[in-house]
């Protein structure tokens, strides 16, 4: 008998069947004309998924390296930037930092609650460089106030950036992300998308290409200059993961028919059964994303 295993995490997620399919199906070089028609397709596919005008890159690694990615190219040894941590990977964030040389100031609230928007402003003054936060703090299901972040951050100027993992975000909370400001929005594959892990995203702002020309932290493979010039020319800059993209351009093509088709359909309601599920919540005193739970087995 054939035992198929269910995931209930926040990441990795099910597969999508047809990105099965595509997986097992593509086959093509990465310099050929059939993966640049792949690869095109889908870099202005991802501007849609993330809601976005600004240029979107898809880098072959986790969603730890477009972190690292967005240090390497916004910051300079030397630089201020405020870290907002709530979980385990806002501690991410400090740590990527503090390895880039740059002088870390870090706002923490305890795991399940998120940030007094009145403590960020006070943090936000005009010499910090690089604000890192999360949308949704994967290790609690803490959403934070991203939106409100962003009028903070904006309110400082053009030479403050904002930078937010939305990994556990994307697809499953509303972001604004031009309308609000943020300057790099960053995903990976393997949570609303429905494909393995191994690819990671990111949509980035004008102001944040134009800081990149003057920062000085060592970078090679995470050039996101390189990258986004081979992506004008519809290739990346390394060898992609091109199985992983035709996953993700089947994925992104299922979510494009699910969208039409529910677009005027009334909200699903909560099954009853939900009611009867023990979930056991780590959020105490923060918005929980409405996609992510945690639960805890019963005991007798």
């Amino acid at each position: 008998m054939l035992h198929k295993n269910r995931l209930f995490t926040p990441g990795p997620t099910p597969l999508l069947p047809a990105a099965q399919t595509a997986m097992a199906s593509f086959t093509a070089h990465h310099r050929t004309a059939d993966f640049r028609a792949l690869f095109q397709r889908v870099l202005a596919d991802m501007k849609e998924f993330i809601g976005t005008h600004n240029d979107v890159l898809v880098l072959a690694c986790s969603g730890t390296g477009v972190m690292e990615a967005s240090v390497s190219n916004l910051t300079s040894p030397g630089d201020k930037v405020l870290v907002l941590t709530a979980g385990k990977f806002g501690e991410r964030w400090t740590g990527l930092a503090k390895a880039f040389g740059c002088n870390v100031d870090v706002l923490t609230v305890p795991y399940g609650e998120t940030f007094s928007l009145n403590d960020i402003r006070a943090k936000v003054t005009p010499d910090v460089r690089v604000v890192f936060v999360q949308a949704t703090e994967s290790s609690t299901g803490a959403r934070h106030d991203v939106q409100g972040i962003a009028k903070i951050v904006r309110a400082n100027g053009d030479d403050t950036l904002l930078v937010v993992d939305a990994i556990t975000g994307l697809g499953t909370t509303h972001l604004d992300v031009d309308a609000w400001g943020v300057d790099v929005i960053i995903g990976g594959s393997q949570k609303a998308l429905m494909i393995p892990p191994g690819l990671a995203y990111c949509g980035i702002s004008e102001r944040a290409w134009r800081r990149m020309d003057t920062t000085t932290s060592p970078r090679f493979y995470f050039d996101l200059r390189k990258e986004r010039k081979s992506a004008a020319k519809g290739e990346s800059a390394n060898t992609p993961a091109i199985s992983l993209f035709a996953a993700l351009g089947a994925a992104l093509d299922f979510i494009r028919g699910m969208v039409a088709a529910t677009r005027s359909a009334p909200v699903a309601a909560i099954p009853p059964s939900m009611g009867q599920m023990d979930l056991f919540c780590l959020v105490a005193q923060a918005t929980t994303c409405s996609w992510m739970t945690a639960e805890r087995e019963t005991t007798p």
